[in-house]
């Protein structure tokens, strides 16, 4: 008895590599890298993983990452904040403190020129990272005799994000087979949305919730004092249109929401060898980041202000994890299918197979940070791993990673014949049917809405 005790607290040891949900109250300059959120850099969790039961080896990974590290999208995410401040520089309301960010935002609006949502060469090195602990973790999967069915969306960073895996991949394995490509083809379950959540997803109610959400958590004013010796410049600010006419309005909260925009991103550029993290207090960040937490939350998540159905919208993508592991499963040859796509994905399908607590929904938003926080779910280049293994009877069992983490999933842990259980291992005929009678009620759910 004292032995069975004891290789079940070995085999528990691994939850304590779990993050740690960090309050406002607890943040320092050590962890503040967590408040970029769903920016957030990737980087190896060096963690080590529990053993798998006796006689089970892994022949057989099913992937889904999203890319690398980029630049932000929109030439107004880089463009507003230097010109608003430029323009407060030449009318000499900047202060010394607003000087120096006007500095840095001109380097990184100069080095983003040309490369909006480009991957990074920080996003680059993730990919090739990744691909790189694939290998060494898992040799029985990733060998010379191994078939890897590489896909990716057209986005560009998306295949630049794929293609660095597969680099990886041939350097070490160069006899190893890769069937690679980026098509519309895939879109149906690599990034394409069921058009049924959609009054949900952009209900009235959801939009007033965040809104009033945002207005409660963004406050500027302090920055703007620190940034403005005048802050009538930027409260009452004039833009002068094309035709001349000129118009007056309060920009502090757009510069503010656009300027934690670009410093928490910085950590995508990490080669330019500054950042922004002075920008803003922690009390600031924290706020900030609430707000890109809610918003993924909200286009993710089960709430009953979406009607609880919004992680369905991507229900294909785990109709394909479950048809690919299947065929996989019959073929019985060591394999992989790496699929590379987006946070706009990954998010709903991991909320949508109960991964950790990403199914979870609280009564009040202001509660959600309380256990669903999106810098522990998908941030740069963050990925899902599902790693099958068998033993000579031919009993299936699946471990899930997270960014690389081992990571809860909604049915028991398996247990062998003495009853000792193994907590990061799943029988697959459970959970295969468990997710499928998933996908069966969307099945019933999607029926009744577009019949309304």
């Amino acid at each position: 008895m004292k032995k069975s005790f004891l290789i079940s607290l070995v085999l528990l040891l691994p939850l304590t590599l779990c993050a740690e949900i960090t309050k406002k109250e607890d943040i320092n300059k050590d962890n503040l890298y967590k408040f970029r959120g769903s920016m957030l850099e990737y980087v190896d969790p060096g963690v080590t993983y529990s053993k798998a039961p006796k006689g089970f080896k892994p022949f057989y990974m099913s992937h889904y990452g999203r890319h690398g590290s980029r630049y932000l999208l929109n030439t107004p995410q880089y463009n507003d904040p230097y010109s608003i401040l430029q323009a407060a520089d030449d009318k000499g309301v900047l202060t010394d403190f607003g000087k120096d960010v006007l500095r840095r935002i001109e380097i990184m609006a100069k080095d983003a020129d040309g490369h909006l949502g480009d991957l990074t060469i920080v996003g680059q090195q993730q990919h090739r990272g990744i691909a790189r602990r694939m290998v060494r973790n898992y040799p029985e999967i990733f060998n010379k005799k191994t078939t890897i069915v590489a896909r990716s969306t057209t986005s560009h960073r998306v295949m630049a994000s794929m293609t660095a895996a597969m680099m990886e991949f041939s350097s070490i394995l160069p006899q190893m087979k890769i069937d690679y490509n980026c098509s519309d083809y895939d879109r149906g379950y690599m990034n394409s949305e069921d058009r049924a959540i959609n009054s949900a997803k952009n209900s009235r109610e959801r939009n007033a919730a965040v809104n009033a959400f945002n207005a409660k958590h963004n406050n500027p004013e302090r920055l703007m004092c620190a940034l403005f010796t005048d802050t009538t410049f930027i409260t009452r600010y004039q833009r002068t249109s094309s035709s001349g006419s000129v118009s007056v309005s309060d920009r502090s909260d757009d510069l503010y929401t656009k300027i934690y925009d670009i410093a928490a991103n910085m950590g995508s550029h990490s080669y330019l060898g500054f950042d922004l993290d002075d920008v803003f207090t922690f009390d600031e960040w924290y706020d900030c980041w609430l707000q890109n937490n809610l918003y993924w939350f909200s286009v993710s998540g089960y709430h009953d202000l979406t009607n609880n159905i919004v992680p369905y919208g991507h229900a294909t993508l785990l109709q394909d994890f479950l048809d690919k592991a299947d065929a996989a499963i019959a073929a019985g040859t060591p394999s992989a299918n790496l699929r590379y796509g987006h946070d706009t994905a990954l998010y709903p399908l991991l909320c949508l197979m109960e991964v950790n607590d990403c199914a979870y929904s609280p009564k009040d938003i202001e509660d959600l940070a309380d256990k669903w926080v999106n810098y522990d779910i998908v941030h740069m280049a963050s990925n899902l791993q599902l790693i099958f293994f068998k033993d000579k009877k031919g009993k299936i069992l699946v471990r899930a990673l997270v960014d690389e983490k081992e990571a809860k999933l909604p049915v028991e842990c398996y247990k062998d014949a003495k009853g000792v259980e193994y907590p990061y291992f799943y029988e697959w005929d459970k959970l295969e049917k468990y997710y499928r009678d998933i996908l069966n009620k969307w099945t019933r759910i999607r029926a009744e809405l577009t019949s309304n």
